[in-house]
Parts: structure tokens; C-alpha cells; sequence
């Protein structure tokens, strides 16, 4: 900044008060000879803070690879600050609002697994093609499906108790603001829900997204909860919170935003590169063809045409493209003009 002053103010003075800058050639040449000089100098703190940071980033990775851990801390971080901020007396609501939305989240993951279950025999064959039972596995499954029956009726009965007769919720005042935060910071960072916000949006049938919903809600969802963090932190600080604002600031912005959103940006942004070669089909081209892709078998939208003239989903060519650089129906190379 003080560099660009010096560099900038004497063109405005001479050009607002027809003042010549003589000396300014002469600044400039000055600041870049001091700028080569001292290049080595940043190159090598630079090449420190790297290796000096290395660890903490080994640890960071390995602290993200624990998927479960590191988001319920982030939520809990999130909630917690929400509770300083948005609540006058915040007593364990972070808590209670982080077990509530857990107890949500299991009851829809156990009602889409009855949704998308096939299979309901309560036996377990020895192998495959097998129809010899195996009689502890199966006896092991029967109590396992019976027992997630019955914590599911347990759970939504105490759920529905509790809020209708408001027992143990005298504590319990969250406001608009604090529960509209917090839900949807926990709607974009638990997995739960992360598998199932794509399938609602691909019901959309958005042709613009190609059928990559996956990769481009990953950005907007890790986009979404950094940007709900970043003004808490400055407002913890204002409040005095200094622990709990660089605690915020280093996990659910810095770590999150550097590891989760750019490897989601990463993904993101090879899958369109590895698509750039490949031209869209024309609404015209689509009409003409009445087809299907040749991958999924299912009917197209939206396409991208190989050099070789065939037609698929981008994401299903997304996908052959990262097994092979062969065409999927002629196994040809492709080769572009």
C-alpha cells in the first residue's frame, strides 16, 4: 500500500495541479531496485513458513480425514458462537440444538434407507448365488433392523413429546436469527444431508449443470458455510470472545475453506477442463437424434459430442474420461482439430 502511494499520488498532483513529477522516474526506479534486492529475502521466509508449516498441515489433513469428527467440531464451533452472538443467556443451546438436528438427521437417513431398500428378506445367504441361509448373520440382521425400528419410534415419540408438552425446554429459547444460521450451516455440512441436496437438485433438471450437481453443490454448499463464519469472527472479537473467534476463524474458515472448498473448487474445475474440448449438441442435433446415452441409458437433455461423432451426458464422459482417453462405443483416441 505505502509503495502504491508513493507511486501513485505524484501522477495525481501533476495531473491535478500541473505540477511535473520529475523525481517520479527516477522513485520508481528506486522501488524496483529495492524490490529485486530484497526478493531473496521473501523467497526464503516464504520457503521457512512453508516448511515450518508443514506439520500443522499434515495434521490438518489428518484431522479432516476424520469426517465425522472434524464436522461435528465445526458445528459445534458454529453453534457456539452463534450462542455468544444471538443469545442474551445461552445456556447448552448449542447443545441442544446440535442433538436436535442429530436426531432429525438419523430419522431421515433411517426413513431413506427404507426408501431406497431392496432388498427386505430377513436372511443373509452364505455367499452371493447362494440360497443356503446363514443362520447367525441372519439372526444378526434381525436384530439389528429391528432394533433401528425401534429407536426410530423411540426417537420421533420423545421428539414429538417433548415439543408438545415443552418438558425440559425451559432453557431453550433460540431466536429467528440463531436457528436460521444454524440450520443452514448444518443442512450444508452434514453428509446426510450433502447426498441428498444433489438428488433434489438434479430433479430440477438443470441442462446448464450437465448432470454434475454433485461437484458444483460441493462448491456452493463449502462456499456457503465459510461465508456464514467469516463475519463471526470480527463479532466474537468485538464481543471480547477472543478464544472462540480465532478457534472460528482457524477451523471453519482457514481449514475448511483452504482444504474442503478448494478441493471441491479442484474437482470442480477439472471436470469442466477435462469438458472444454468437447462442443455442447445443439437443441437441433438432440431432436434429430432421439437417443439415449450410450453410458446410463437414459434419455438426453443435454450432451457433449466427441471428435468421433457420439453423444453422451457431460457427466457420464466426465466419467469414462477419468478411466480412459478412448472413445466408449468405438474406443477410439480422440483427436481434435
Amino acid at each position: 500500500m505505502a509503495a502504491y502511494t508513493c507511486l501513485v499520488v505524484p501522477v495525481l498532483i501533476s495531473a491535478n495541479y500541473r505540477y511535473p513529477a520529475r523525481w517520479y522516474p527516477a522513485v520508481a526506479k528506486i522501488v524496483r531496485r529495492v524490490a529485486r534486492k530484497l526478493r531473496p529475502y521473501f523467497d526464503c521466509a516464504k520457503n521457512v513458513l512453508r516448511v515450518a508449516y508443514a506439520p500443522l498441515e499434515r495434521t490438518e489433513k489428518l484431522f479432516l480425514q476424520m469426517n465425522n469428527l472434524s464436522t461435528m467440531m465445526c458445528q459445534l464451533l458454529m453453534f457456539t458462537a452463534c450462542d455468544r452472538l444471538f443469545l442474551s443467556q445461552a445456556k447448552l443451546t448449542s447443545l441442544y440444538s446440535l442433538m436436535f438436528y442429530n436426531v432429525v438427521t438419523y430419522s431421515v437417513s433411517y426413513i431413506r434407507e427404507i426408501c431406497t431398500k431392496e432388498d427386505w428378506s430377513p436372511f443373509v445367504n452364505v455367499t452371493r448365488h447362494s440360497q443356503v441361509k446363514h443362520l447367525a448373520m441372519s439372526a444378526t440382521k434381525i436384530v439389528l433392523e429391528w432394533t433401528k425400528a425401534i429407536t426410530f419410534i423411540v426417537t420421533i415419540t420423545f421428539i414429538l413429546l417433548a415439543f408438545g408438552l415443552e418438558q425440559g425446554l425451559e432453557h431453550y429459547r433460540p431466536t429467528a436469527l440463531y436457528t436460521v444460521t444454524t440450520g443452514i450451516y448444518y443442512l450444508l455440512s452434514e453428509r446426510t444431508f450433502l447426498e441428498l441436496w444433489p438428488i433434489a437438485i438434479s430433479a430440477l433438471k438443470l441442462e446448464r449443470l450437465e448432470g454434475m450437481e454433485t461437484l458444483y453443490f460441493g462448491v456452493w454448499a463449502r462456499g456457503v458455510t465459510t461465508a456464514l463464519a467469516v463475519p463471526l469472527v470480527p463479532a466474537l472479537a468485538w464481543c471480547g470472545r477472543w478464544r472462540l473467534a480465532i478457534l472460528v476463524l482457524y477451523l471453519c474458515v482457514f481449514v475448511h475453506g483452504r482444504h474442503r472448498l478448494g478441493e471441491a473448487l479442484i474437482k470442480l474445475n477439472e471436470a469442466r477442463g477435462s469438458l472444454a474440448k468437447f462442443r455442447r449438441a445443439t437443441s437441433q442435433e438432440l431432436a434429430t437424434l432421439e437417443d439415449v446415452c450410450a453410458v446410463c441409458l437414459g434419455a438426453m437433455r443435454s450432451a457433449r459430442v466427441t471428435p468421433c461423432a457420439h453423444y453422451f451426458h457431460a457427466d457420464c464422459l466426465r466419467r469414462c474420461l477419468a478411466a480412459s482417453d478412448r472413445c466408449p462405443i468405438c474406443v477410439r483416441p480422440y483427436v481434435f482439430c
